[in-house]
């Protein structure tokens, strides 16, 4: 069987050690009978073998954080009993009432909070009350207020302006009272809209001052009466 030398290609004949073209020893146990070129290819051959008998792992491509799956919230958030005030499950629809379980009912302190304010509830002779002296209130101020400008010769334009300012506030603290009154009835804040519409203002006025608030608490806030029905 031909020889050929490893390092040229050359053929070789006889038993020579050194090829005599290139000078390099003859590689006996892997060039017999087999061209150089055919070697290089057969061992560039296996590395692919062995890749097919062991193919390399597929990386996994990181998910981005929007693929990845999110934990689910509870559809309905509720307040620990005692935690978060009075008004802490404000607008939390039906089951609010749960939040204020265990609430306690914090009566009203101070004029700001009697007379400014439209959170919580009112109960019918809160809101009765609350009306009556502010209805007293805007006479005084404006039967005061009417002779002292009149003494100070300020023309009856300026007292009926003056008169207006002051109807225009009390008006304002007139809807937060019926607003929170509206909250113990469990009604929603937007129905105060009947106090504006003809005929209906006068059936929406006797419904806040006739009709029972909800027993216990509601969605905005402890019962008013707890501890004396």
């Amino acid at each position: 069987m031909a020889k050929f030398c490893a390092n040229c290609g050359s053929p070789l004949d006889g038993a020579g050690k050194f090829c005599p073209s290139c000078g390099a020893k003859v590689m006996e146990e892997s060039s017999q009978g087999v061209p150089p070129s055919e070697v290089n290819a057969e061992e560039k051959s296996q590395p692919d073998r062995q890749e097919m008998k062991n193919p390399p792992m597929q990386r996994q491509t990181p998910q981005s954080p929007m693929m990845q799956e999110q934990p689910q919230k509870p559809a309905i958030y509720q307040n620990a009993p005692g935690q978060g005030g009075p008004n802490a499950a404000y607008g939390m629809g039906m089951m609010g009432a749960q939040a204020f379980n265990g609430e306690h009912y914090v009566p009203d302190e101070g004029i700001k909070e009697m007379f400014l304010r439209y959170d919580n509830r009112l109960n019918r002779k809160r809101y009765i009350m609350r009306a009556l002296a502010l209805g007293a209130a805007v006479m005084v101020v404006c039967l005061v207020l009417g002779v002292i400008l009149g003494m100070a010769g300020m023309s009856d334009s300026a007292i009926g302006t003056m008169g207006t300012l002051i109807g225009l506030g009390a008006g304002i603290i007139g809807l937060m009272l019926a607003i929170r009154r509206l909250h113990d009835l469990d009604r929603p804040t937007w129905w105060i809209i009947g106090n504006f519409i003809p005929f209906v203002n006068v059936i929406f006025g006797f419904y806040l001052l006739l009709a029972k608030g909800t027993e216990g608490p509601n969605q905005y806030g402890p019962d008013p009466l707890e501890g004396l029905h």
